[in-house]
């Protein structure tokens, strides 16, 4: 496994420059999967805008205006955190300090924080200079609901992540204290993706539908980009190894496979930090460094059979369905059907901890009870949603 990507870099190439133990496997994938996103909702939406699904969007723009005080403040702000943390930690790597000790510390370098904040603000001051106008000038310019991506990313990241957050310690509400849910708050772990998916697409919905966007169009945009998001956010899990595999899986492989692809032990897992509790590891042998511990029963790897399946789907939704699938909604019932189908059956072979979710006798996870309603809200949709619009357009026609 590969905690960060400098140890991705040293065991293809035998050796990394240090500067890379401050980016983590699971962010690097996780930056991936939201670069992923933008673009593909960027362009549906575009799509949308010229099919005529989604109405242009007219934006008054104003030129040669001093930029103003918000502006200089959030490059002071920037500039400083920049380089009192990141330059830091890129220096201290070198000389083989654990940036992932130092990154949630107050230790910093006030001397590069002050430095690239002034070099930022004297940066900005001549951009601010150059492009002001004797006169400022104010047009009207139309453009596509793409515009909108910047503050849909923004909303999907900070109401996904305070969601995802808040499911995590709902599925585990028989140990709820005011001290559980401070501890689980405000840690790094402890992510549901159903938590930040249900979350996140609320509050892009609530901004979406104060701008007056179709709300059907903007689901069916959505589709795609969430389903890519998830196989390569999957993709990271597996990587680091952050604890999101499958349960033990002691049966011989069926024909020559991998270790990794059937049962793995996940050695250098991200979890196998020094300092941290290593319950159900073991250290690996001859192993030097921060992160060497291994699973001493190997698992099913979830991750990457997550990912190669949610990436597969993203494919088909894009290449196959998108521009075939004409009505309103559609698309993301198909969303819905395949990522409910996907999710619900993995969980059979996956670590959810001790379930609190029960009916009828049967014990079911958080995500498998989520999976249900997406795939029965699917085909609801599918049975009524669509006869519904063939009615009325059979009424208009009649008329």
């Amino acid at each position: 496994m590969f905690p960060t990507i400098y140890h991705f870099i040293q065991d293809i190439f035998g050796s990394a420059p240090g500067f890379l133990k401050v980016i983590n496997t699971f962010g690097f994938f996780v930056a991936l999967s939201i670069g992923g996103a933008y673009w593909a909702m960027q362009a549906e939406l575009s799509r949308l805008t010229l099919q005529g699904k989604l109405k242009p969007v007219s934006i008054l723009q104003t030129i040669g205006k001093p930029l103003g005080i918000p502006y200089y403040i959030s490059q002071v702000f920037f500039g400083f955190i920049f380089g009192y943390k990141i330059v830091y930690l890129l220096i201290e790597s070198q000389k083989g300090a654990n940036p992932q000790e130092l990154i949630f510390s107050s230790d910093g370098s006030w001397f590069w924080g002050i430095l690239i904040m002034a070099l930022i603000l004297g940066y900005s001051f001549y951009v601010d200079k150059k492009q002001r106008l004797p006169e400022p000038q104010t047009n009207t310019i139309k453009t596509d609901a793409s515009v909108y991506m910047g503050t849909i990313t923004t909303i999907a990241l900070i109401s996904g992540f305070l969601g995802a957050k808040v499911f995590h310690i709902l599925e585990n509400f028989n140990a709820f204290s005011i001290d559980y849910i401070m501890d689980n708050l405000f840690s790094t772990g402890g992510w549901t993706y159903y938590g930040g998916l249900i979350c996140g697409a609320t509050g892009v919905l609530v901004y979406c539908r104060k701008k007056g966007l179709n709300i059907l169009s903007v689901l069916d945009s959505g589709a795609a980009p969430m389903m890519l998001a998830y196989g390569l956010g999957r993709f990271g899990c597996h990587f680091s190894g952050d604890g999101d595999w499958g349960i033990p899986n002691p049966s011989p492989k069926p024909f020559s496979l991998p270790d990794w692809l059937w049962s793995y032990s996940y050695p250098n897992n991200v979890l196998g930090m020094e300092g941290y509790t290593h319950e159900g590891m073991k250290r690996i042998d001859g192993c030097t460094g921060d992160f060497c511990y291994e699973l001493i029963n190997p698992v099913w790897p979830t991750p990457i059979y997550e990912a190669l399946m949610a990436v597969g789907l993203f494919l088909i939704i894009w290449f196959v369905l998108r521009k075939r699938v004409v009505q309103r909604g559609n698309l993301f019932a198909f969303y819905m059907l395949f990522a409910g189908i996907e999710r619900f059956f993995i969980e059979f072979i996956r670590e959810h901890g001790d379930s609190v979710y029960s009916a009828f006798g049967i014990v079911f996870s958080q995500a498998q009870m989520i999976s249900l309603l997406l795939i029965f809200g699917a085909i609801a949709w599918f049975v009524f949603g669509n006869s519904k619009k063939k009615t009325e357009k059979t009424a208009q026609h009649l008329e």
